[in-house]
């Protein structure tokens, strides 16, 4: 009988190959936003019965949308300028507003600005959104380890932000779909492309003088349901951008506006988010010249996203009047042409049943016009006997 060897799943690291991988923040400076957070009522922490809702967020029942920008592209500390960052921008508002969504902008704001913004945007008191059907929040800036960003003037985390967009901070947030769009760094790693021609490419950074293991750097997010945080890298590595000669914005940024723009009327969000993570992975590359090593090295770059979204979500509703929605306008169209045959066959049978029943009672009329003929008939037979 022949024997066999379980094959070992686990993959093993040489971690002296890995030794630049994220390294922590070494700032203290982490305290944003205080902690204003107040528990979640009862009220919030009910379980929604959801066996019998629908499978989409229905967006096009509310009537608002709203899309919130915090973009930085001037820093007071010694961070070089995000020159592209505008047409990032332009990118967003072109394309969120295509789909229904008020946007609001705010330029190089400080933790203190954006605290203010996020608390007043979210305020139970001063706002409601019921009517709303998406709360978007989109955050461009540089980036570092541990899920840090940058304001003009410090940093902050971006669970910070998340934090209030729960339905903790205002319940009017319940069961609406959330998303935090995310364009920066996520440490200062490149991710290395191996070219078909040149097998012999670094397929890991260079070596540093970091012991750190590659297992510290990982963090987690705090969600709840319905939301989805997009991140334009992976853990540890770097988002690209052409922010030198400032023409063309950044990877992720400009991939995601493109794909929505051509998309959102026929996909779903997380079908949409996958194909801007293929374009991204397998288009995108950054070229350079190794001169030590006298070979090309690939830069390349990977887009995250974390959902906790329960159903589909459509950006906007099936509308057909785009030229991108040929097939949808088609059926729209057979759809209408056999409601009105329908409704054309409807009235041909309502007029049959009419002349049906006015027939019928016709028919019940002279049966009943002759019985009383034959009965006066008859009535007159009898008195004639008798006579």
């Amino acid at each position: 009988m022949a024997r066999y060897t379980p094959v070992k799943r686990e993959v093993e690291y040489n971690h002296d190959d890995l030794e630049s991988w994220n390294r922590p923040s070494t700032s203290t400076d982490n305290t944003v936003f205080e902690s204003e957070m107040s528990p979640p009522s009862e009220e919030v922490s009910l379980i929604v019965n959801t066996k019998n809702e629908i499978l989409t967020y229905q967006l096009e029942k509310y009537k608002h949308k709203i899309l919130v920008i915090f973009n930085h592209a001037k820093f007071d500390c010694n961070l070089e300028s995000r020159q592209s960052t505008k047409h990032d921008v332009d990118a967003l508002k072109r394309t969120f507003k295509r789909n229904g969504f008020k946007v609001k902008c705010y330029e190089d704001k400080t933790i203190q600005e954006i605290k203010n913004k996020l608390k007043k945007f979210t305020d139970p008191k001063r706002k409601n959104f019921t009517d709303y059907g998406c709360i978007a929040v989109a955050v461009l800036t540089h980036g570092y380890y541990d899920g840090i960003l940058m304001a003009k003037d410090k940093q902050y985390k971006e669970q910070q932000i998340i934090n209030y967009l729960k339905s903790s901070t205002n319940n009017t947030f319940m069961n609406k779909p959330r998303i935090i769009i995310i364009q920066a760094c996520r440490g200062e790693n490149d991710i290395r492309g191996v070219g078909v021609h040149q097998p012999d490419v670094h397929r890991f950074p260079k070596k540093t003088n970091s012991k750190q293991e590659r297992s510290d750097y990982y963090y987690t997010l705090d969600l709840e349901p319905d939301m989805l945080v997009l991140h334009s890298s992976y853990i540890g590595n770097t988002a690209h951008s052409e922010q030198y000669t400032g023409t063309d914005g950044s990877w992720f940024i400009q991939t995601l506006c493109d794909v929505f723009d051509k998309r959102a009327s026929t996909e779903d969000l997380i079908s949409m988010i996958t194909e801007v993570k293929r374009r991204v992975a397998i288009d995108k590359t950054d070229e350079i010249e190794d001169e030590e090593e006298n070979q090309t090295l690939y830069n390349k770059q990977m887009p995250v996203s974390t959902s906790t979204l329960t159903k589909k979500l459509y950006l906007k509703r099936y509308e057909g009047t785009d030229d991108l929605c040929i097939d949808t306008t088609c059926d729209r169209i057979r759809f209408y042409l056999y409601s009105i045959l329908e409704c054309i066959r409807t009235c041909c049978y309502i007029r049959e049943a009419r002349s049906f029943n006015s027939l019928h009672n016709m028919s019940i009329l002279q049966r009943a016009q002759e019985n009383s003929c034959l009965q006066s008939h008859s009535v007159t037979t009898v008195n004639e006997d008798k006579t």
